[in-house]
């Protein structure tokens, strides 16, 4: 759809029952800020409010926060977007030197935003200024919202879910990994 302003286009559906797009911080999920938050309050008793300051270590793409009391770091998570910070984690946790308790990782550079599937640049636009345009959009309109105050999200549980952590919410809405079983004919067919 050449042309086409994607903010013009009118929502088919309501996005909510308020009406609403309800979302967390960061282009990727915000996943790393929702466990932030979430840990820093379940662990610690601390409440987070307003934006995280996440700290440029390396380059835009590897950024760390920390909840820090009394001087004491009690939580450190980082933000790790592209194959080479990828693999500078992986060979840290490797050699046991990883001290982050939580890292999100994303194999594209600048995360979600720079995916093979993801708009390209106007000519004359640069990546970077693409990526930061993009970020500023993506967030523009999105009420963040705590997914643990969510009413639809307490009323499924309440309702059908039991308690977080039960055994019926195990079965319906938890995974955990599964190894891919490389079966002898895949590797027959690469050799």
């Amino acid at each position: 759809m050449y042309g086409v302003e994607v903010a013009s286009v009118p929502l088919a559906i309501e996005t909510s029952y308020e009406g609403h797009l309800y979302g967390v911080a960061g282009s990727s999920g915000g996943y790393a800020e929702t466990v932030f938050r979430h840990a820093a309050k379940t662990l610690f008793g601390k409440v987070i409010e307003g934006h995280l300051e996440f700290k440029t270590i390396r380059n835009s793409d590897f950024r760390e926060v920390a909840l820090e009391v009394e001087g004491k770091t009690l939580l450190k998570f980082a933000l790790c977007y592209g194959f080479q910070n990828l693999q500078n984690i992986v060979r840290r946790v490797k050699m046991r030197k990883c001290d982050y308790h939580f890292v999100e990782i994303m194999a594209c550079p600048s995360g979600c935003m720079n995916g093979g599937g993801q708009v390209k640049p106007k000519p004359g636009q640069s990546p970077k200024e693409l990526i930061k345009t993009l970020e500023t959009i993506y967030l523009e309109n999105v009420m963040v919202a705590d997914p643990f105050k969510n009413s639809l999200v307490k009323s499924l549980y309440d309702e059908w879910l039991e308690p977080p952590g039960s055994e019926k919410a195990k079965k319906h809405v938890h995974t955990k990994y599964y190894p891919v079983v490389k079966s002898i004919t895949a590797q027959l067919h690469n050799w």
